[in-house]
């Protein structure tokens, strides 16, 4: 074997061996109470959740402290081999550990152009806390 290419077409399957389960969170619509020709996301007490696997990369952590607050911005990406998962903007994934993700921007399911080939599904992640 001697490129990747060789080693995808030996192995059918790709897989990441070593992952964590997430649970993935999305806020149900609601009925705008204003108007009630229109539903508008509710909050986080009342989800629909489902179990994702995944890995989680670590990239930035900042701390912004003032007289009146202390807040800390960190970034990550998760990586999961499975590119159908349902995981979309918006979304929250939680951590086994009690971490909060929050999903910002579009998930990338990426294609090889040569065999359709989608490994991945990648998500970018923010967490706010302060």
């Amino acid at each position: 074997m001697s490129t990747a290419a060789d080693y995808v077409k030996q192995n059918s399957t790709f897989s990441l061996q070593y992952t964590s389960r997430f649970t993935r969170q999305r806020r149900k619509r609601v009925v705008d109470p204003y108007d009630p020709d229109t539903a508008t996301l509710g909050d986080w007490t009342d989800t629909d959740d489902i179990q994702v696997n995944g890995a989680l990369a670590s990239l930035t952590s900042t701390e912004q402290d003032d007289a009146v607050r202390s807040e800390v911005l960190s970034t990550a990406q998760f990586v999961s081999d499975n590119p159908n998962i349902d995981v979309r903007r918006g979304d929250r994934l939680l951590a086994s550990d009690g971490r909060k993700w929050n999903v910002v921007g579009y998930p990338t399911r990426d294609m090889n152009a040569f065999t359709g080939w989608k490994p991945t599904l990648v998500c970018n992640l923010q967490e706010v806390t302060g």
